[in-house]
């Protein structure tokens, strides 16, 4: 008797669990998401890693000690972004730049050096879409003990300290345990907490996490749009022992032209002197920019000559708002 082998796709969580699973279910989760049209070299490569090294960690022999754990936050990160479908187009994975430096990247990764190695509370705020959370999350993958989570909205105070714990081996059961062990744990070396997408925070919710600071002495950074720094501005007058703990702020610019340089010519080796023509379109918007480049290629590919015409045409083709 003959049987069809059909191959499964698997129903996939939401983004939001991917931070209260242990390591094992991660890698069912990653097991799931290739089964669901995601090849592991795409989940390594937006982690920020090789597929070797994913391979490695999946059969639990990551070779370079004490980083297995900076690993395994950089593939949260990737995994959430995937289950969030910013990379889906029905079944098929969008592409997204290569990792390279920017201006964008060289403010985050000051501000976090700076936070992690004084102990400081900072505030990063800027425009979406200028690549921060990017820079926030190559940050991670390149430093040790710092722990990189990203909030949303309705998060609980249960939930942010088990998607902070989970990176710490910290399995308690209340939030004020969670608390109580990782700073435990944060206080032994130089540590440090990036709260991204900030403007999800209650007042509530950042003085929870602010005591990682006053206990463990550990440095928080907190990432997002310039309606947070607003916000902790007008909460001054009530919440001052709150507010002034905060002792750095940056901000961060516009995509420049040399960004847009590199960044476009990951994907287009030979610009032609388009450059100022592709960072006029996005608008200093890194997102803008990727959407436009990769929607370019098929007519690069196709024979077409790059101009500025063809770049403002295609901006106008895929611009919304």
């Amino acid at each position: 008797m003959n049987e069809t082998t059909q191959t499964e796709v698997q129903t996939l969580p939401g983004a939001e669990a991917v931070q209260q699973m242990t390591a094992d279910e991660v890698r069912r989760l990653v097991e799931a998401v290739s089964s669901n049209g995601v090849t592991r070299k795409f989940i390594a490569e937006e982690a920020g890693y090789s597929g070797a090294a994913l391979s490695s960690w999946m059969a639990g022999r990551y070779t370079k000690t004490g980083e297995d754990k900076t690993f395994e936050v950089a593939l949260r990160s990737a995994l959430e972004r995937i289950l969030q479908k910013r990379f889906f187009s029905g079944n098929k994975s969008a592409r997204k730049f290569r990792r390279v430096a920017t201006s964008v990247s060289e403010a985050v990764f000051l501000a976090a050096k700076t936070c992690q190695n004084q102990g400081l509370m900072g505030l990063l705020t800027g425009v979406g879409g200028r690549g921060k959370t990017t820079a926030a999350e190559m940050y991670a993958a390149s430093n040790t003990n710092v722990i990189y989570v990203r909030t949303s909205p309705f998060m609980t105070r249960k939930q942010l300290m088990t998607a902070i714990s989970v990176p710490c081996d910290v399995q308690e059961k209340s939030a004020y345990e969670m608390l109580v062990k990782i700073c435990e744990k944060l206080q032994q070396a130089k540590s440090l907490v990036i709260i991204d997408e900030a403007e999800n925070l209650s007042l509530d919710l950042l003085d929870a996490v602010r005591q990682i600071n006053d206990w463990a002495g550990a440095g928080l950074l907190f990432i997002g749009q310039e309606n947070f720094y607003t916000m902790l501005a007008r909460a001054r007058k009530s919440h001052e022992y709150l507010v002034d703990r905060f002792k750095l702020r940056m901000r961060v610019a516009d995509l420049g032209l040399t960004d847009v340089q590199y960044l476009v010519t990951t994907e287009i080796a030979n610009l032609n002197g388009h450059a100022s023509a592709f960072l006029k379109a996005c608008g200093g918007s890194a997102r803008f920019l990727e959407t436009l480049t990769y929607k370019l290629l098929p007519r690069l590919q196709g024979g077409e000559v790059l101009s500025d015409r063809m770049i403002f045409e295609t901006a106008e083709s895929v611009r919304i708002f």
